[in-house]
């Protein structure tokens, strides 16, 4: 059973790159991957997120997201985010400005708490409820309700709902090892390390 919000967290995820296949039915219908640079005071991570299934070796269907998300230390500065689900183009872009952060998606200009921040997975300080997130496949801000557990051996897990159906999991040194989520036919995908 999940627990409320609200476990003591390690102080820093480990570091180091994530390379995961995604399933669905059992079957691998894609990657995802998320890789790190520094770039001066920033660090860059680049996520990119690829499914598509086949039939009989042909594509049936398209997604493919990519985003590029800076930060200072654990503060967000900005990202840029492309999505093509099936040839649907959606591009958001998000920027911590002095007292807000800027978003540009799908419904128009808007302006978010300055503590607002992307929904990353690989990010498990965000994933405590306190945190306001917004969508980089959609630039608005999410309604989400989490729940947190410690697992055995340490690690944590984390489930939302609402506008995401999705369950995390972490190491105990809050390294990203797992997650599930609902995709938009009502199927379950799941990550595996790759």
């Amino acid at each position: 059973m999940l627990l409320p919000v609200g476990l003591a967290l390690p102080a820093a995820a480990a570091e180091g790159d994530y390379a995961f296949r995604v399933k669905r039915r059992g079957d691998v219908v894609g990657t995802h991957t998320v890789r790190f640079a520094q770039r001066g005071a920033e660090r860059i991570a680049t996520s990119d997120l690829s499914i598509t299934p086949r039939v009989l070796g042909v594509v049936v269907y398209r997604y493919e997201h990519r985003y590029e998300e800076a930060t200072i230390g654990d503060n967000f500065r900005r990202v840029t985010s492309r999505l093509n689900r099936n040839g649907r183009i959606v591009e958001v872009r998000g920027e911590a400005s002095g007292n807000a952060v800027l978003l540009d998606g799908t419904e128009g200009p808007q302006r978010l708490p300055a503590s607002a921040a992307p929904l990353s997975w690989w990010v498990m300080p965000r994933l405590t409820g306190r945190v306001p997130l917004f969508g980089t496949t959609t630039g608005r801000a999410l309604a989400l309700t989490w729940q947190s557990r410690r697992l055995p051996g340490g690690g944590f897990e984390y489930a939302c709902t609402g506008e995401v159906t999705a369950t995390v999991t972490y190491s105990a040194a809050g390294r990203w090892v797992g997650f599930t989520a609902r995709g938009e036919d009502g199927t379950d995908i799941a990550y595996e390390p790759a």
